[in-house]
């Protein structure tokens, strides 16, 4: 195989990467399934940052605590969400995910399509596969490091 210089493994990397993504992109064919970017947003601020109660949540989110109660009302309705007793203080109620909003928010986080890439993953042989990511891996850690 002929030596590769940098600028041609950019070039070639590019390429493949773009036919990649176009190839394994995830399409939502109903927008209904999806979350909104609001809710998306919710969602991802409370399981990074744990479970919340309203005050809390509505000083994280600069967001009054009617509009947040709201919003919360309805992520319940849709097992999202759900209030559960603080332990430490039983005058106050914490929100967090519920296995469904966990699985929904990864769901709309996910850029690429599973199946097709599992798919995909079924006609490489086991080495390739574990080349491919240790390789993958390698370069996103040379990209870490990289200039700018």
């Amino acid at each position: 195989m002929a030596a590769m210089d940098p600028a041609d493994f950019a070039r070639r990397f590019e390429t493949a990467y773009g036919d990649i993504y176009l190839l394994a992109v995830r399409r939502v064919r109903d927008k209904r399934e999806r979350l909104s970017p609001e809710t998306t947003a919710f969602l991802l601020h409370l399981a990074e940052a744990g479970p919340m109660s309203l005050t809390e949540l509505s000083r994280h989110m600069s967001r009054a605590p009617s509009t947040l109660s709201e919003m919360i009302d309805h992520l319940e309705a849709k097992a999202l969400v759900k209030r559960q007793a603080d332990t430490a203080d039983a005058r106050r109620s914490l929100v967090w995910l519920t296995p469904e909003g966990q699985a929904r928010l990864a769901d709309a986080l996910s850029v690429l399509e599973q199946a097709r890439l599992e798919a995909a993953a079924a006609r490489l042989p086991q080495a390739d596969r574990q080349t491919l990511i240790q390789l993958l891996g390698d370069l996103a850690a040379a990209l870490r490091k990289a200039p700018p």
